[in-house]
């Protein structure tokens, strides 16, 4: 029982560490397909010991997940999860031209159409203060888009992401960004 226990929490090690270093959109495929054919548990172990309630995240945790989230979500398209993690009185400075602003509907519109695509995105130094049922989130944002068809440039970004918590779910309000982002 103790062998099959290691390889299994080897592989569920393995497998979360190569989801948080993914940042295109075959690497996430390759490494989901992977993880959905992993054994995850030995159901005679299982079914033998007592159910142990799993710790709840801490906020801190929380919103650094859905910084992730929302980060793979811009850069692969997907407007759905944009959708439930962006306020609908989402702000943030236009790229730029940090003097206008986007909306939660301009970003939409920028993602769902293609006028913005990416296949690559990082984030470094994420440091996270909650208070209550807000949190701010501040690091570096690298990403390497195509706007509106033009060859793909790398662009970085220093920010700081306000998250409120509604009925139980985080969800972005705005973020701040000046660029590029300081080493």
């Amino acid at each position: 029982m103790y062998g099959r226990f290691t390889r299994a929490f080897v592989l569920c090690a393995i497998s979360a560490g190569a989801v948080a270093a993914c940042s295109s959109k075959s690497e996430r495929a390759a490494v989901d397909s992977a993880k959905a054919a992993a054994p995850t548990t030995d159901t005679a172990a299982h079914a033998a010991a007592p159910a142990a309630a799993a710790p709840a995240a801490s906020a801190d945790e929380e919103i650094k997940a859905a910084e992730n989230s929302w980060r793979i979500a811009l850069v692969s398209g997907d407007t759905v999860t944009l959708g439930k993690m962006t306020a609908t009185e989402f702000t943030m400075p236009k790229a730029g031209h940090p003097a206008l602003t986007t909306s939660r509907k301009d970003l939409m519109t920028e993602i769902g159409s293609g006028m913005v695509q990416s296949d690559t995105s990082a984030v470094n130094d994420l440091a996270v203060k909650t208070s209550g049922d807000t949190a701010v989130a501040t690091g570096q944002f690298y990403w390497k888009p195509s706007r509106m068809g033009k060859p793909a440039k790398v662009e970085s970004e220093s920010f700081a992401d306000t998250w409120v918590r509604r009925g139980g779910n985080w969800v972005l309000v705005a973020r701040k960004a000046s660029g590029p982002a300081k080493k």
